[in-house]
């Protein structure tokens, strides 16, 4: 009984600590490494283009038009446009198919569109490049209307 008590004493003791650690290493970037943005200035904004999906609404009729750009390090711009511009029908299928099975309550709000931008970044990361490091950083909405 008393090494449960002593455990959980010290648990809760080093608690703030190992957050404060945590959080100041994950700020850093020294344990995300591979996922950081590169500065202003680095990036560059690449086009995929419209995308217009029915969406999974029950007996109502709705649909989401949605532009989007990728955020991508200056240095592989052309290389990411390449990619895209070669998968073109394919980001497009996986798109569409994501999309529609959604409804209005999932990608609604802030943390539905954020949601919404991390799937297909890291689906796109992943149909696009075998090797498997990201090269897309960030999915850019130029437009997001539901109708």
């Amino acid at each position: 009984m008393w090494l449960v008590t002593f455990v959980a004493a010290v648990t809760g003791f080093a608690s703030p600590f190992l957050l404060r650690w945590f959080s100041q290493q994950t700020a850093s970037g020294s344990i995300l490494a591979g996922y950081e943005i590169p500065a202003t200035g680095q990036t560059a904004v690449v086009n995929f283009g419209e995308v217009t999906v029915n969406l999974r609404e029950g007996r109502m009729n709705r649909y989401l038009r949605i532009k989007i750009s990728v955020l991508v390090a200056k240095a592989e711009e052309e290389s990411v446009q390449e990619a895209i511009d070669a998968s073109q029908a394919l980001l497009r299928n996986w798109l569409l198919s994501h999309v529609a099975d959604k409804g209005i309550e999932e990608i609604s709000g802030k943390a539905g569109l954020n949601m919404l931008r991390r799937e297909i970044k890291s689906q796109f990361n992943e149909l696009l490049f075998a090797d498997r490091r990201d090269r897309i950083f960030d999915i850019l909405f130029e437009e997001f209307t539901i109708q």
